[in-house]
């Protein structure tokens, strides 16, 4: 696993912001929405925390009605 920054760290340590690629167990992610990159490029799939909202009918939540 490795990450890929476009800066500097020992120029400023600001640049560990900059994280441009993302690579897991031999998979090469693009850090700005995860569509992988290499080996097989496709894109990002919708992820839990996407999409849905509030009323989703978790307890303790009102649903849009």
């Amino acid at each position: 696993d490795l990450v890929i920054i476009s800066g500097n760290p020992l120029v400023d340590i600001r640049q560990t912001n900059t994280v441009d690629y993302v690579m897991k167990n031999g998979r090469l992610y693009n850090a700005n929405n995860l569509a992988e990159v290499y080996p097989n490029p496709k894109p990002a799939p919708v992820f839990d925390w996407q999409g849905g909202g509030p009323d989703q009918g978790l307890p303790g939540l009102r649903t849009k009605k």
